[in-house]
């Protein structure tokens, strides 16, 4: 009976725990809008980037570990053609473990805009290259932006709402260096709340019944035995 119970129980508690973690799966496209005779090559999905489809599973409050979303890498021995400036549009779709409806989308103060169409995720970065002395510049928060070689820097914060009430953050990394690979994180701000959860099937439910009722007999048990009297000496 304590088996069938600690399996019950099991069961029940990872039903319980599935509201603060869930699975969020996706895909983008990457494509670069901007005109001229000198846009960079746009590199993406698969390694070292961001796969697509990609699958993470989060926890709620655990950003993961950034990862390099995409690549944008300038002609090479084009030192003398000045600026080149552009936009990238992502397009992102997105689905969590219950395969919910995405209800909405905001963004940072500041930022380039998000805009949710037909389930996909649309937003821009943009980039500016300068050719003469070599360096380059990629913000998601900014019409412009200053080259200055620092790196990856937080620079907008996407916040998608689903229909079972989890809500996901997308941190989009700044990006100042020669081949720019900009870098994305996510981070699980709230898991589906237990109203939207599948209710355990109710084989579940009766092996959890019956084991709650076995650990109820085994407590009267216990009890009757430790208020037993003591057998007398020599009996």
């Amino acid at each position: 009976m304590s088996m069938r119970y600690a399996m019950a129980a099991a069961a029940f508690i990872g039903w319980v725990s599935a509201a603060q973690a869930t699975t969020i799966s996706g895909s983008y496209t990457a494509v670069d809008t901007g005109t001229g005779s000198y846009l960079p090559t746009i590199n993406y999905d698969g390694n070292p980037f961001l796969t697509s489809p990609f699958s993470e599973s989060l926890s709620v409050g655990v950003t993961t570990t950034p990862t390099t979303f995409l690549q944008v890498a300038p002609v090479s021995g084009a030192a003398s053609v000045g600026t080149q400036t552009g936009s990238i549009k992502i397009g992102l779709t997105l689905s969590d473990s219950l395969t919910s409806a995405i209800t909405g989308v905001t963004y940072s103060s500041g930022g380039n805009g998000a805009v949710l169409s037909n389930q996909s995720i649309q937003f821009l970065a943009n980039y500016e290259i300068f050719y003469g002395n070599q360096t380059d510049c990629l913000t998601w928060n900014s019409a412009t932006c200053t080259a200055n070689g620092s790196g990856s820097t937080l620079g907008e914060t996407l916040r998608v709402s689903f229909s079972d009430g989890a809500v996901l953050a997308i941190n989009l990394y700044n990006w100042s260096d020669w081949n720019m690979t900009p870098q994305i994180s996510f981070d699980l701000v709230s898991a589906a709340t237990p109203a939207n959860l599948p209710v355990p099937e109710p084989a579940s439910i009766a092996v959890f019944a019956v084991g709650l009722l076995g650990l109820g007999l085994m407590w009267r048990r216990f009890a009757g035995d430790r208020h037993a009297p003591f057998p007398a000496a020599g009996a």
